[in-house]
């Protein structure tokens, strides 16, 4: 059985999650304020090696972080590895970073790192991205809630976060959320 699952992005209204510049904040206040609500609910925040890498995120209130790094591309120079809370590295190499521990696996399949995740007493997971990581997610439907925070703004060169998929009939809720709409996913049928 996998953990339970939340996903959350922030995206802008023409589809992007991330400036091709670097790091760009999408979220407004009060939708920060609810990811933060968010964090507090799960047992630990889960991103991918990208997201260390571009980012550079403080994951604030996260009780443990989950990092994906299959090549294990990063050091301990990122906020991430700040010894403030257990930090998990799952990654196909047994490299060592100071103040997180290294779970060396042999299959990156997402099924596989979700057992690793519940074998390690973690029964929910909120999902922060980027692109790659939360596209797994959907490509596999595992997810037991998800939420895109759309902002009115545009951002012209960035990362979409549906790459290469229709989707047609996916069932959602819209609640007004600060300058935006908080899109609750119930459920997403993907074609590719």
């Amino acid at each position: 059985m996998f953990p339970y699952i939340i996903i959350n992005v922030a995206m802008s209204i023409n589809g992007n999650i991330s400036s091709a510049h670097g790091r760009y904040n999408i979220s407004t206040e009060e939708d920060i304020s609810r990811v933060l609500d968010l964090r507090e609910k799960v047992d630990a925040v889960l991103i991918g090696a990208n997201t260390v890498m571009i980012d550079n995120p403080l994951l604030r209130k996260a009780k443990k972080r989950i990092i994906l790094d299959a090549n294990f591309k990063l050091n301990e120079n990122f906020h991430v590895f700040d010894g403030s809370v257990k930090t998990y590295i799952f990654s196909l190499k047994n490299n060592k970073i100071n103040n997180a521990e290294t779970i060396t696996l042999n299959d990156t399949s997402l099924k596989n790192i979700l057992n690793k995740i519940r074998g390690i007493g973690i029964n929910s997971v909120l999902v922060e991205g980027g692109a790659d990581v939360i596209n797994q997610f959907i490509n596999e439907n595992i997810f037991n809630e998800f939420y895109i925070f759309i902002n009115p703004g545009i951002v012209l060169s960035g990362k979409p976060l549906f790459e290469n998929v229709e989707i047609k009939d996916m069932e959602y809720s819209i609640l007004k959320s600060d300058n935006g709409i908080l899109l609750s996913i119930k459920r997403i049928p993907i074609t590719r």
